[in-house]
């Protein structure tokens, strides 16, 4: 019989939950998109959408905003709105004026891309939870559909007269169709993005930025950069600036006809930052800073472009800069093949010697891992420890060849790198075996759990947040097929004992009795739609059958995808709570906050 999903969480340690709730009130701005932006402003716990030039509000639901497409006239927005954190959207028309919600609860959707008509008249988009192509009128609000064609993934995108239309299916090119003619442009391996850049557009196929004639296809120019994973990228008249992580590190880009214009890698007020996304809007580009203790912010894209040494020279008042709660460094650790496997380290400023330290990763699907803002990072700093982001491969932070060295049969080799960190961190006096907690989400959680199980004596604990543990049973999650690829099918014998080799639950099933283990506390979301909770039960079945410490969450209100803001506290403070009496930094006790 499987462990009780509703366990009770861990106690709440006072402090950690005070110092968390100070840091969430900085807002999450969003970047300004025709004259709005998605955001959620200091002190608010949901998203909501505001004007960009006064941040006067235009809509602010309880529910859940998966993506925004305002009109070109800027007289309506089209939202995808979800009531719960499961991630399933109805369509919407917002009455930018007034705020007033049309809601069409038949047309289901998941961040699916919405197309504006020029003279904002109507909009479209190709919504996956009905596989229809929707078009709504925005004058009289009328809906109509066509169905879409079996085992074809179809994406809307700006261009031409009437728009481009991606057509995708497994095992083929991805081709680009003008809507107007239903002329192929071009096929591409892979069809990320296409955003116009004067008369022509730029497509992003996942290697290369393709300029091309939107009418004849023609290409104009080619760019691209092998150690380069674009992001983000926005175009005004002929410029484009795109953001991205090379060397694992956030880098900024300019370009002009697709010749480079001005590069840097991304800073903020004289120290390192991530910039996560870029926009054009009101005739400029905007760019969204951020870092592990320095909250996002929206600001000049030019301002991350220019020299660092030209600030010095300028005529403008010096900024002042108040001493940093906490620094940033990379560290470099060499695997037994060689590799050399980076990891970022935020610490107090002050900090001296072994502490205790949370160590995270993702390492799949090609995502980058870099220091961003989670409020939970500066909190724990502040409480002493440090927080470490481990870049091992199978993530996107090194380029194509890092990611195929961690993907599928190679998925082990992300496993050991981690293992290979850890280690380091504590041979490098960072931290010790008994102050070490393993933490991963998703993706992460199958490597954070795998590599404690597989080497028990590493940590003091490990927390798995939404992730698939059983990797022989993928196709019991709603969306588990999907990642087969990245994991390694299971279809043949080599397969199957390759998944049998790394699987958190089989790890965990060949344990012995009395073995010493790291404590275990396993996260399920109440509203997940890509993850079942089953594996995490059994996990924790197994690891109590031979004497060890496993806790099951069940995060209530809680999904995989955006969650409010009173979710995301529950499940960090829960988190922190755990490896502060993991590592025996901290007493616990119920919080009032």
């Amino acid at each position: 019989m499987h462990a009780s999903p509703h366990d009770s969480s861990p106690a709440l340690v006072p402090a950690i939950d005070t110092a968390l709730a100070q840091w969430e009130r900085h807002g999450r701005p969003g970047l300004p998109e025709h004259g709005f932006a998605l955001s959620r402003p200091p002190g608010r716990r949901r998203h909501g959408i505001y004007r960009a030039d006064t941040g006067s509000p235009v809509f602010e639901p309880e529910g859940h905003i998966l993506r925004m497409a305002p009109s070109p006239d800027g007289r309506s927005i089209c939202v995808q709105l979800a009531e719960r954190a499961d991630e399933d959207a109805a369509l919407g028309l917002v009455d930018a004026a007034t705020g007033a919600l049309r809601l069409y609860p038949e047309v289901r959707c998941r961040y699916d891309p919405m197309l504006w008509d020029d003279d904002s008249s109507g909009v479209e988009l190709v919504a996956g939870g009905s596989r229809r192509l929707v078009r709504l009128d925005a004058g009289t609000g009328r809906s109509t559909a066509a169905a879409v064609p079996p085992d074809t993934r179809l994406r809307l995108f700006p261009g031409g007269r009437r728009g481009l239309l991606a057509e995708s299916r497994s095992g083929r090119p991805s081709r680009l169709v003008d809507r107007a003619t239903g002329v192929e442009l071009a096929a591409f391996a892979a069809i990320v993005r296409v955003v116009p850049v004067g008369d022509d557009i730029v497509v992003d196929d996942g290697v290369r930025l393709h300029g091309l004639d939107p009418g004849s296809g023609a290409h104009r120019w080619r760019w691209g950069d092998p150690d380069l994973r674009v992001t983000s990228l926005a175009a005004h008249g002929q410029d484009i600036v795109a953001v991205g992580v090379r060397a694992g590190r956030s880098v900024i880009v300019r370009l002009v006809q697709g010749a480079v214009a001005a590069e840097r890698e991304v800073t903020y007020r004289g120290g390192p930052a991530v910039a996560t996304g870029v926009s054009a809007d009101a005739g400029r580009f905007h760019a969204l800073v951020e870092g592990p203790a320095l909250p996002p912010r929206v600001v000049p894209a030019e301002e991350l472009l220019s020299d660092p040494a030209e600030e010095l020279l300028s005529d403008r008042p010096a900024t002042v800069r108040r001493p940093a709660p906490a620094h940033t460094e990379h560290h470099v650790f060499t695997a037994e093949d060689g590799a050399r496997v980076p990891v970022v380290v935020t610490s107090p400023a002050d900090a001296k010697g072994p502490a205790p330290l949370i160590l995270t990763c993702y390492g799949g699907f090609g995502v980058p891992s870099l220091p961003t803002f989670e409020p939970t990072v500066p909190a724990w700093i502040e409480q002493g420890g440090r927080y470490a982001i481990a870049q091992v491969r199978g993530g996107g932070e090194h380029g194509p060849a890092w990611r195929r060295a961690g993907h599928g049969l190679a998925k082990g080799r992300g496993i050991d790198d981690l293992t290979v960190i850890a280690r380091g961190l504590v041979e490098a006096g960072l931290t010790r075996p008994d102050l070490l907690v393993l933490a991963g989400a998703s993706h992460g959680g199958v490597l954070a759990t795998s590599c404690a199980l597989g080497s028990p004596d590493l940590c003091a604990g490990v927390v798995s947040t939404a992730a698939p543990l059983d990797l022989l049973n993928l196709g019991a999650h709603p969306l588990g097929q999907r990642w087969a690829d990245e994991f390694g099918a299971s279809d043949t014998p080599e397969g199957r004992e390759h998944l049998r080799r790394i699987s958190p639950l089989h790890r965990a099933g060949a344990l012995a009795s009395g073995t010493a283990l790291p404590r275990f506390l396993g996260i399920v979301l109440a509203e997940d739609s890509r993850v079942a909770a089953d594996d995490t039960l059994a996990v924790a079945d197994a690891l109590r059958r031979v004497g060890g410490s496993a806790t099951v969450w069940r995060a209530p209100g809680t999904g995989h995808g955006g969650n409010h803001l009173d979710s995301l506290h529950r499940l960090g403070a829960t988190v922190l709570s755990f490896a502060a009496a993991t590592t025996g930094s901290a007493q616990t006790a119920p919080s009032t906050t």
